[in-house]
């Protein structure tokens, strides 16, 4: 079992976190500033390192995703002309980026390319990308499924042409993944067990020549302000996939865009999971701007499975003898925690201060505390279970008190505490678990 942080365009992160390795997106960064970029000893996090070429992301509106579909347009699989390509001796990167901006919008397809010479062309540069850029592993590209009665035909097309050329080229010694990404629209509305579209997945991609899955879901169907993905059947099925992908056809599962319920899914069999901190880095959902917005610090409260709003319930639950509920000790949270037991404010803790771009603690406490959770569970898989399951029985009590104390005018959000667990509770029923 394995966290991979999930970089964007800054590489660096706190000294005392060390996952097991680092995931860099393709919106990150434009594909000539990554290809410069020096992975050195300043980063021992990318030691070990994957690229997700998000391919997923061809349905973004450029309108209100600019910088991310200017950075896309740079992958040669997003099919995109009409972009002037970065020359170091014409262009400084500011003024390369600012015109990418701007013209974007009249050149971004918002879908994938279909036609099979292009996806050939496609899949051959994704593939030669990751190779040179010291990928681990290969993350194969997919389109984004949206259909609940597709065919799959296109993501297939897609598969199977990145098979035939790995089939083609010389020997390739690192693992190859297939990716699923799935709008939740195709899992929110039927069990997983009577879901056609999930049984013709599990079928195509488990008679292929892959070494793992890789899962993401579009979260289209959440709230535009929530964090956490809410929907039990949406979560069902991604811990359906995790046990018949692992334990059915001996794949290694990975998830992203699933915050911490990436360590749920390790429960029912991935292997590995990846977050970042912001918002676009925690949730997959295309309708989201995922131009930088203002970012305020949460803490998040792993025994609650809550990101507790700092302005006004923080201080509120401490004051009215709830700390012990929300408790997560962590080298970042020690000076918070410390002046909550003092009776001290959180404004009064400089670092934890509710303002706008003051989240170095919060994201550096989020991961270690995700980081210690990790290295918590058991290697045996039917005890790790067993640990999630009171894990997040412990939540509801600790959540059904939270919001007695806070009422309906309370900031955290805490609507996903019952999707969790009913959506694990329904994964082990299923499977005798």
């Amino acid at each position: 079992m394995s966290f991979y942080v999930t970089l964007g365009y800054r590489f660096q992160i706190p000294t005392t976190v060390q996952p097991d390795g680092s995931l860099v997106f393709a919106s990150a960064m434009p594909a000539h500033q990554l290809e410069r970029r020096r992975i050195d000893s300043r980063y021992p996090h990318m030691e070990k390192r994957l690229f997700d070429p998000q391919l997923y992301l061809s349905g973004l509106d450029a309108a209100s995703s600019v910088r991310h579909c200017a950075n896309l347009a740079t992958y040669p699989w997003f099919g995109i002309q009409g972009l002037e390509t970065f020359e170091s001796d014409l262009h400084t990167q500011p003024d390369w980026a600012q015109e990418a901006r701007r013209r974007i919008p009249q050149f971004w397809l918002r879908a994938a390319p279909s036609d099979p010479d292009v996806v050939r062309v496609a899949v051959e540069e994704c593939i030669e990308f990751q190779l040179r850029f010291g990928c681990e592993a290969l993350i194969l590209p997919s389109p984004l499924t949206v259909d609940p009665s597709s065919d799959y035909s296109e993501e297939l097309l897609w598969l199977d042409t990145a098979l035939q050329y790995l089939d083609e080229r010389e020997t390739l010694e690192v693992p190859v993944f297939a990716t699923i990404a799935l709008a939740d629209i195709c899992v929110r509305y039927s069990d997983p067990q009577g879901n056609t579209l999930l049984n013709l997945i599990l079928d195509n991609i488990s008679a292929r020549d892959v070494d793992g899955v890789y899962i993401v879901v579009e979260q289209g169907s959440e709230p535009q302000n929530g964090r956490q993905c809410t929907s039990t059947r949406t979560l069902w099925s991604v811990l359906e996939l995790c046990h018949l992908f692992s334990q059915d056809c001996g794949l290694r599962v990975g998830v992203n865009f699933l915050g911490a319920f990436g360590l749920i899914c390790e429960a029912a069999g991935a292997a590995f999971w990846s977050s970042g901190w912001y918002k676009s880095e925690y949730r997959l959902r295309l309708a989201d701007s995922m131009a930088a917005g203002r970012a305020y610090p949460l803490y998040w409260s792993l025994p609650s499975l809550l990101d507790i709003n700092l302005d006004q319930d923080f201080d509120r639950l401490a004051q009215n003898g709830l700390l012990p509920l929300i408790e997560d000790e962590t080298v970042a949270s020690d000076g918070l925690l410390r002046a909550a037991r003092e009776r001290r404010r959180v404004r009064e803790v400089p670092a934890w201060a509710y303002s706008q771009s003051n989240i170095a603690a919060a994201r550096e406490h989020f991961f270690l505390s995700v980081l210690q959770q990790e290295q918590a569970l058991d290697e045996d898989l039917s005890q790790r279970r067993d640990q999630v399951t009171q894990w997040l029985e412990s939540s509801l009590e600790r959540v059904r008190r939270i919001e007695e104390l806070l009422g309906s005018d309370r900031r955290t959000s805490t609507d996903h505490i019952q999707g969790w667990y009913d959506a694990f509770q329904s994964y082990r029923r299923t499977h005798n678990a």
